[in-house]
């Protein structure tokens, strides 16, 4: 995505997420933190390939406002640290669950050689134009032996309707190339599955949308992330893009 686009979807959006939160309630701040990225059987499909346990170290390259990552560390008590580009992103993490989040882009990890155990991509990979950039970068901070997870919108070749601004869908081919230039070994990449979300989640989505709508739906920021949503619902809709699981690993030879 471009700067402009960034900011309207991870910037100003990120820090009204936080006001909601902070109304709502802390309880709310996960399901919030989540919000058009993950939901517990998504992220439950990708910890349990990860092997993903108490004191994991994982980076979540991409983390937004960090949902995913304070999921995945209150289920199965991972240590996450947060990469975001987004200062607004980064700050909200840190308003709904006090944590820091490096400010960097997953092109240009700010880590050493095979520092982390896991690294998670949550959504992240259609918005970014350097994909090979940012495989490389997920394969070399991770360990030998390492695993790496990811949800991918991937495109079907007939897509044909409007893409959301900022969005470079990959088609399936493209994305076992990507994983294959990086030294990484693909283990799985499957279609999500549908109607899993639990209701109390769906309930409190719900009410946080509707808060956000509530409080601004004359801004211009949010007129552009609610057409930027209607538009992959469409695609995802009629199959144009569908959302895949994908696991890979590093092998135990590889150097960083």
């Amino acid at each position: 995505m471009s700067d402009e686009e960034l900011t309207a979807e991870f910037g100003v959006v990120a820090e009204w997420t936080a006001d909601v939160v902070d109304e709502l309630g802390p309880e709310y701040a996960i399901v919030a933190g989540c919000r058009g990225s993950g939901d517990p059987a998504l992220l439950d499909w990708l910890a349990q390939a990860c092997g993903v346990g108490p004191e994991t170290a994982l980076v979540d390259v991409g983390a937004g406002v960090g949902g995913a990552a304070a999921w995945v560390a209150e289920t199965y008590g991972a240590r996450p640290a947060l990469v975001e580009p987004m200062e607004a992103a980064c700050r909200a993490a840190r308003r709904m669950f006090g944590w820091d989040a490096v400010r960097a882009r997953g092109e240009a990890l700010p880590f050493g050689d095979g520092q982390f155990d896991v690294a998670w991509c949550v959504g992240v990979l259609c918005t970014v134009h350097e994909k090979r950039a940012l495989l490389h970068e997920l394969a070399r901070v991770l360990r030998p032996g390492g695993s790496l997870g990811m949800t991918v919108l991937v495109a079907d070749p007939a897509l044909h309707s409007a893409v959301p601004k900022g969005n470079e869908f990959p088609e399936a081919d493209e994305v076992r190339d990507l994983i294959a230039g990086a030294g990484l070994t693909l283990r799985a990449l499957t279609e999500a599955p549908n109607g899993t979300t639990p209701t109390e989640w769906v309930l409190k989505a719900g009410q946080i949308d509707e808060l956000l709508r509530k409080q601004h739906a004359n801004d211009q920021a949010w007129r552009e992330s609610e057409e930027q949503g209607r538009k992959l619902s469409h695609l995802l809709t009629t199959r144009q893009v569908t959302t895949r699981l994908l696991h890979a690993t590093k092998s135990v030879g590889a150097a960083g």
